[in-house]
């Protein structure tokens, strides 16, 4: 056994560490929208190809959304809420190495591509980025703090966040060997850099990401900062809520 499999960096460990945190996405959900029309791309970035939709406003776009999902979640989730998102331009898409998108998923990785897509939605729209809002469910958020991080935007939603994905796992498995975690979404490390108003959702019920994990990112924040607590909102299902 030589020193990279002693240290527990074999490539089915690592394959193994993934599939655990990325987990198996949901299909998509694509409603029938009165405002909308949704389109599926299929995108070519750094080697690998991007599965994705994009849902456009049937009037003139006046600003554009793009979308990080959940831990299994369908990124087109979102896709709920286009009713209410009249002249906004949706994006989402399948994180590469998860659903038809082929790669492997790493932090490195998705911040990449979440930042190549951001760049891509502005091409599409020709819309500036400062047009733009981000947002970041669960596991999606640690990818969009670092990509507003980035970027001058208009807004970062942050729906569930969490600080670091070490507290969040060690909030439910006490135990938990750091070691074991490469990809570690220190999202505390980013948000000093993100320079536009942020809306964070969360459910005072969820025992998933508590919401103390949720205000531990923002609490020492010192930008326009709106926060609405759904009181018994639960992680799953929190989209479900009228008030979201």
């Amino acid at each position: 056994m030589n020193r990279n499999e002693c240290n527990g960096n074999r490539p089915d460990i690592m394959n193994l560490r993934r599939k655990l945190l990325y987990g198996k996405p949901k299909p998509p959900f694509l409603p029938k929208s009165a405002r909308h029309d949704i389109s599926r791309f299929t995108i070519p970035l750094n080697g690998e190809i991007l599965h994705a939709w994009l849902a456009t406003p049937k009037g003139v776009a006046t600003g554009a959304i793009l979308y990080f999902n959940g831990r299994r979640e369908s990124p087109t989730t979102i896709f709920r809420f286009l009713d209410a998102l009249e002249n906004q331009a949706v994006a989402v898409f399948y994180h590469r190495g998860l659903g038809p998108s082929t790669g492997t998923p790493s932090e490195k990785t998705l911040v990449d591509d979440g930042l190549q897509m951001l760049d891509w939605l502005c091409a599409r729209t020709q819309l500036p980025t400062s047009s733009m809002v981000v947002i970041g469910r669960s596991l999606g958020s640690g990818i969009a703090v670092q990509v507003s991080a980035a970027r001058e935007i208009a807004g970062l939603i942050l729906i569930s966040p969490f600080d670091s994905l070490v507290n969040v796992i060690k909030n439910r498995f006490r135990l938990f060997p750091k070691f074991l975690l490469q990809d570690k979404f220190n999202s505390l490390e980013h948000i000093s850099k993100v320079r536009c108003p942020i809306l964070s959702i969360t459910g005072a019920r969820d025992k998933t990401i508590p919401t103390e994990l949720s205000w531990a990112l923002l609490e020492k924040w010192d930008g326009q900062l709106f926060r609405h607590e759904v009181p018994e909102g639960r992680h799953r299902g929190l989209l479900r809520y009228p008030s979201v």
